[in-house]
């Protein structure tokens, strides 16, 4: 019985054992089905890599947070030069605001802001337009010009730099009338446009003197260019303007002022140019140098109270090198006539209150006053007789109904009266700025929402 069962067992490993032929099929077959899970495997891969390429490219829009503002604007223009008077009624403008920022990680952030001003229905754009600090805050056209994009880099968590298009325009000074937190890093009446540099932010952490905060910074005014070769070209010898910036800013500890705000100011300018869009060194000269020195103060809420102020004071003194340059001071387009650096110091100051009666009604005042020799990196292009370079003094009456927390309604009287001419420029017709006779009223309506 047991030989029978070992020779039945026998003969079924023998019929199972597979020929030569039927071992090389069977190879085949699994190598076709090893190069489908192959293949399978692959698609699978690329399939994850594509969701992967889309969740970042999906993350990264969603890192970018936009906010806007848009702004419009009715005034009526009177105005009187030296025995003149003319006016200018019913006149509209407006300005578009996109700001965006985004979280990278811990340690970078990136800040932007787009920008549009324009009056309505013109097709002739102001001259400062095209001019670098100004694109995009004086009515032009309906192009966005890019007014701010910078990164913050926290090489520590008190040591900051921040590098690119910086946050120089629309700051402390010009937050009450506008009602907006503090929307720069530098005092309106010593700069206020757009800038290109870097800044190193330290920030000391003191008992006595919170948020103190020490800054050092470096930009560009301007950078000779040949207008068909760029930086291949050979420079005629028109050197670059360099700006040095050094500031100090803090809060009082004290349980009556409120919130409030204190920043010193001290900025060097190199080899400030005649014309930036001239590249011709016979006429287009470098004049000089220019020194700034700044004091600004504000207090919001003082004394727990409803009234809220600021004070801002600034020292201009010029170091000219006797080099005379060609300007357009006429304003027809053609650089004719001979100019130097302005020969003297100058100083401005600037007072503003605001009184909130209540969470909609708010009433503000602001002073204005420029010396015959001020001047300072301010054109203050949200209102027509740009008060930040005024040489003479502007007084500035408005009323403010919040509607919500998103929109406003402005009412407002302007009254400037400018004593010198070439407001805003650095140089003059050897160097002394003419006398005038020029009075400007403005009486406006604005309305702004924020999203």
């Amino acid at each position: 019985m047991k030989k029978l069962a070992y020779l039945a067992l026998f003969a079924l490993l023998y019929a199972a054992e597979p020929t030569k032929q039927e071992l090389i099929e069977q190879i085949g077959q699994l190598e076709k089905e090893l190069t489908f899970l192959k293949s399978g495997i692959a698609d699978t891969i690329d399939e994850l890599s594509e969701r992967i390429d889309e969740n970042e490219f999906e993350a990264s829009l969603n890192k970018i947070k936009w906010g806007g503002e848009l702004r419009v604007n009715n005034g009526n223009y009177y105005i009187k030069y030296n025995e003149k008077k003319y006016s200018n009624t019913n006149k509209w403008d407006m300005k578009v605001i996109l700001n965006m920022n985004a979280h990278i990680n811990e340690k970078t952030k990136f800040t932007g802001r787009l920008m549009m001003t324009k009056a309505w229905g013109s097709s002739v754009p102001l001259e400062l337009s095209v001019v670098d600090p100004t694109q995009g805050r004086v009515n032009g056209d309906s192009h966005v010009f890019l007014e701010r994009a910078y990164v913050d880099y926290h090489i520590t968590p008190d040591l900051v730099v921040t590098l690119g298009r910086q946050s120089t325009s629309d700051g402390p000074g010009m937050n009450l009338k506008y009602d907006t937190r503090r929307k720069a890093t530098y005092p309106a009446l010593l700069f206020n446009g757009a800038a290109d540099g870097i800044v190193l932010t330290y920030k000391l952490k003191n008992r006595k003197i919170p948020n103190l905060k020490f800054r050092l910074a470096y930009g560009k005014g301007y950078q000779w260019q040949d207008p068909q070769y760029g930086w291949l070209g050979e420079n005629p010898g028109i050197k670059d303007t360099d700006v040095y910036g050094f500031f100090i800013e803090g809060s009082f500890k004290s349980d009556h002022l409120g919130r409030n705000l204190w920043i010193l100011t001290a900025v060097k300018t190199d080899d400030l140019i005649t014309n930036p869009f001239d590249t011709n060194a016979t006429t287009n000269q470098n004049l000089g140098d220019y020194e700034h020195y700044g004091v600004y103060f504000e207090n919001l809420k003082t004394l727990d109270s409803k009234l809220n102020y600021f004070v801002s004071y600034a020292y201009c003194k010029p170091h000219g090198n006797g080099k005379t340059g060609v300007s357009d001071l006429n304003n027809d387009g053609v650089p004719d006539t001979a100019v130097k650096l302005l020969k003297k110091p100058g100083y401005a100051y600037q007072l503003g209150f605001r009184y909130d009666k209540t969470r909609h009604w708010k009433y503000g005042y602001e002073y204005n006053f420029g010396s015959k020799y001020w001047f300072s990196f301010s054109t203050n292009l949200l209102d027509p007789v740009n008060k930040l370079a005024i040489r003479g003094f502007v007084h500035d009456f408005y009323i403010m109904y919040k509607m919500d927390l998103f929109q406003y309604v402005r009412i407002g009287y302007t009254l400037g009266r400018a004593k010198y001419n070439f407001i805003g420029m650095y140089y003059a017709v050897n160097g002394e700025p003419d006398a005038i006779d020029s009075t400007i009223r403005y009486i406006y309506a604005a309305y702004d929402v924020r999203f």
